[in-house]
């Protein structure tokens, strides 16, 4: 996929002292498969990335981020609203992620992040 995407992933294993062959058993895969998806011999998937990001306790979008993998699960506010946390990592997920396979300019990802960001922090539209 990219290279942050493997510095990331890698991260999280050494953050949760999991290798990579444990991370292929709850994956379901090979170790070469994960070993491949690392270096970038083979292509992967967002349903993948996804996978991934749950088997590590995180989200795609810290997985995918220049910010980095320390971002793990969204946590709990009051008012239940992990659910809305949830949705915006896997879309801004899928927003970097259509930039690192070039179907997005960095601007137009700057101008997805900051518009969803903002609808985060205010789900009713501004009513």
């Amino acid at each position: 996929m990219n290279e942050t995407f493997s510095v990331n992933v890698k991260k999280r294993l050494k953050e949760l002292k999991m290798t990579q062959e444990e991370l292929a058993e709850k994956l379901d895969v090979s170790k070469v498969t994960v070993s491949r998806w690392l270096v970038g011999d083979r292509n992967i998937t967002l349903e993948i990335v996804d996978r991934i990001a749950k088997a590590l306790e995180t989200t795609p979008a810290a997985l995918l981020s220049e910010e980095g993998a320390h971002v793990a699960k969204p946590q709990q506010k009051s008012g239940g609203s992990t659910g809305l946390n949830v949705t915006f990592g896997l879309i801004l997920g899928l927003v970097i992620a259509a930039v690192a396979a070039g179907l997005l300019t960095k601007d137009q990802k700057d101008t997805l992040e900051k518009e969803l960001k903002k609808g985060s922090e205010n789900p009713q539209g501004g009513n």
